[in-house]
């Protein structure tokens, strides 16, 4: 019993990480050009920005490879037939996980990048 709760808090840490990367790599496509134009520091980090980059180039590279994410291989590794979910599991997955065509985010995942990429030479970050 105790290995079956460790195991499935496990899949939840994984589910939460691969959340807030999410979150990070979203977020990053709006907040960036508010920072820039309020003037934020962090907003034009250089080290934030390259995250933040090769972040969206591999979740695009996956797409256009058709490799399953390696957070999300890891986690359904660890749920194995354990279907119980807790309610910040079940709400984490409704979000994060879409039943769409992979052509539909491979657009999407493309058009990301392509912002990702013009906001270096729009909102340029600061050079240490």
């Amino acid at each position: 019993m105790f290995i079956k709760g460790l195991i499935k808090l496990i899949a939840d840490f994984i589910l939460l990480v691969h959340f807030l990367l999410a979150f990070f790599i979203t977020s990053g496509f709006f907040i960036i050009p508010i920072g820039y134009k309020f003037e934020w520091d962090w907003c034009k980090n250089l080290k934030i920005r390259t995250t933040h980059t090769i972040a969206i180039l591999i979740v695009t590279a996956e797409t256009v490879l058709g490799i399953t994410c390696p957070l999300t291989s890891i986690e359904n590794s660890f749920r194995g037939i354990y279907n119980s979910e807790s309610f910040v599991t079940y709400w984490f997955r409704e979000i994060l996980y879409w039943n769409l065509s992979m052509e539909l985010f491979l657009f999407v995942y493309s058009v990301c990048l392509i912002w990702t990429i013009a906001m270096w030479k729009l909102f340029p970050p600061k050079k240490h």
